[in-house]
């Protein structure tokens, strides 16, 4: 058995959407296990992310979470990390030279107010953003700042990939296209991967979304990994929505213009560079 396809990011950019979508197709199989991170372990535990995730690194370990139901379904899995860290395509390549590789894009500076929304929520940072880009650019060592905004430098992520496995093995598609039209967005990934469409799909269900807890004691109670573990195993799934929508909010309020700027400024060469990569308009990026 081997996994043929490999959505590797980016972070904040809609993969769990796609990861769920393409569970519901017929002749898929994806990872009973969203980010087993098999191929990115090495850099995982080497920098000790201080994300609570499942970190595979046994191969008939990773090979357990892939069921499929007949020969016919293909298999894929989808972890983040593997779009960052610059050994991981040479590793997925090694094990399996025909696998197909999906990247989705995300304008770098609402994916890094996503991702800090995120963490902010889960109690991982107390800092501003502002605070922590500023630290950052004197020490690129620091987690934060390669979560937030290192991430967000795709070229060189996206041409490591291009180069090891070839621009026919790679599909890179943009978080704004699956906002606008998530069935069209769907429809191109299939055909990519050469799969039917069975048109099974609830486009509506949101995945994923960043928001921020409504009061201190809320965010509190939600920054211990223990309850939240908890509480998605005993509450029904009607409950975790009432909580949601009850005690959480939308988080539009994190970053400020002058951030904004500073940002646009950092990612315009990177962003630039991508243009001519993919041969797309990424003016929209640049505003």
């Amino acid at each position: 058995m081997l996994v043929d396809f490999f959505i590797v990011g980016a972070p904040k950019a809609g993969t769990t959407s796609l990861f769920y979508y393409l569970n519901k197709n017929k002749g898929i199989c994806m990872s009973s296990i969203k980010e087993p991170n098999f191929f990115s372990s090495q850099e995982l535990k080497i920098q000790k992310i201080y994300y609570d995730s499942l970190i595979l690194d046994n191969l008939k370990e990773y090979e357990r979470i892939f069921t499929p139901k007949n020969k016919q379904q293909i298999i894929g899995e989808a972890s983040v990390s593997y779009l960052f860290y610059p050994n991981v395509a040479n590793r997925i390549f090694d094990y399996n030279p025909r696998s197909k590789i999906i990247i989705i894009l995300r304008d770098p500076v609402e994916r890094a107010f996503s991702h800090y929304s995120m963490d902010l929520r889960l109690g991982h940072v107390k800092q501003s953003l502002d605070e922590l880009f500023d630290l950052g650019l004197n020490n690129k060592d620091n987690l934060f700042f390669q979560q937030y905004i290192l991430l967000g430098q795709y070229y060189e992520q996206v041409n490591r990939y291009i180069e090891v496995f070839g621009r026919e093995n790679i599909c890179v598609k943009f978080y704004d296209e699956l906002k606008l039209d998530a069935s069209s967005f769907y429809s191109d990934i299939l055909k990519f991967l050469q799969q039917e469409n069975d048109h099974n799909i609830d486009f509506n269900q949101p995945f994923n979304k960043s928001k921020l807890p409504s009061n201190k004691f809320i965010k509190w109670l939600y920054s211990w990994p223990i309850i939240r573990k908890i509480s998605l195993i005993f509450l029904p799934l009607s409950v975790i929505e009432f909580i949601n929508i009850k005690f959480f909010k939308e988080n539009n309020n994190i970053i400020t213009n002058d951030l904004k700027s500073k940002l646009h400024s950092f990612f315009l060469e990177d962003i630039e560079k991508l243009e001519k990569l993919l041969s797309k308009d990424l003016n929209s990026w640049k505003k």
